[in-house]
């Protein structure tokens, strides 16, 4: 009888297995089945394109080489604190960091400055156009009506876990937003487990406490040494916010290093139809490697009336290519 309880009970334990996906982190190669329930992930330098739309979260592809990417030729940037949105991930696959805002430098060689939030497009500095890889733009709110020219391109399939009313549930999302606490299934049921033998253990009473293992805190930051701003990771300094690249090169500013004087370089005027952009500072840098411009700001851009008074009809009087003074497409309505 009880081995028939055993035999019983592991052949439940397998067969939930194979639903929770109880195998460890796979690493996917190039041309393998991704996404869906498949756990695991491509591995670097390959992202998981949906072979077909996918329907809801769920979405199964090939574990795919994506033009014009290569994660290994340079170091994501560090991670501060806290973003002020949901953390992103770029579209080749390399980095999770904080979404880049509205007039900030994107895109660049295998999307090396980053990505846009969920609501801006990465497009050109001049034209009317998406960023592609090696391309380098900036980050823009567009209308409605220019949403099927400049449009977001594709997101990774990506693979993980969350803890939904006490269970980890797992599947997969093509998203840009890194929206999984947990890699695999195994990761994740650890945590969960370990809460549960918390609650739940009798403990002997004569039986000392294993030692906890001790929490190493590290977080970005940077301080002054010789002129420089150093930043890196470094222990956690509680009820301390930590000094990023800013605040430090004002320190070098204030100290006279002469080092910390960047070349003025005088912002252009920009027409009524673009607006300034911010320029790029590399981490531990205090000038820019990318100056500001005039970029076109698309929120100007008005679409094709669609009435016009007295019978009249809107007539093309200026063609818009994504230059400063000609961004839009401008519009007159006429009486034949």
């Amino acid at each position: 009888m009880i081995p028939s309880i055993l035999l019983i009970s592991a052949r439940m334990l397998a067969f939930m297995c194979l639903l929770m996906s109880c195998s460890g982190y796979l690493i996917l190669h190039e041309g393998e089945k991704c996404g869906e329930n498949k756990e695991g992930a491509c591995e670097s330098g390959l992202i998981c394109v949906p072979s077909e739309p996918p329907m809801d979260f769920y979405a199964e592809g090939i574990c795919t080489r994506v033009p014009n990417c290569n994660c290994s030729e340079f170091q994501c940037p560090p991670r501060r604190r806290s973003c002020y949105s949901r953390m992103v991930t770029d579209p080749c696959g390399c980095c999770s960091h904080c979404p880049k805002r509205k007039g900030q430098v994107c895109g660049g060689p295998s999307w090396k400055y980053g990505n846009c939030d969920s609501d801006l497009v990465c497009a050109l500095t001049v034209g009317i156009e998406s960023v592609t890889s090696p391309q380098t733009g900036v980050c823009k709110a567009v209308p409605n009506h220019l949403k099927n020219v400049l449009v977001r391109p594709p997101c990774p399939v990506q693979y993980g876990c969350n803890v939904h009313v006490g269970t980890c549930d797992c599947y997969s999302d093509q998203s840009c937003e890194a929206s999984f606490s947990y890699n695999t299934y195994d990761a994740c049921d650890k945590v969960l487990t370990a809460d549960r033998m918390y609650f739940y253990e009798e403990k002997q009473p004569d039986e000392p406490e294993p030692p906890k293992p001790e929490y190493v805190c590290n977080e970005y930051g940077c301080e002054v040494q010789s002129c420089k701003c150093v930043c890196g990771y470094r222990k956690c300094v509680y009820f301390s916010t930590p000094m990023y690249e800013a605040d430090c090169c004002n320190l070098l500013k204030e100290s006279g290093c002469p080092n910390a004087t960047c070349p003025e370089i005088p912002a252009p005027p920009c027409p009524a139809d673009s607006f300034i952009s911010e320029p790029h500072i590399e981490p531990g840098q205090c000038c820019p490697v990318i100056p500001a411009v005039c970029t076109c700001n698309f929120q100007t851009c008005d679409p094709k009336p669609t009435y016009c008074p007295n019978r009249g009809l809107p007539k093309l009087i200026v063609k818009g290519n994504g230059h400063p003074g000609t961004c839009c497409d401008r519009y007159e309505c006429v009486n034949e």
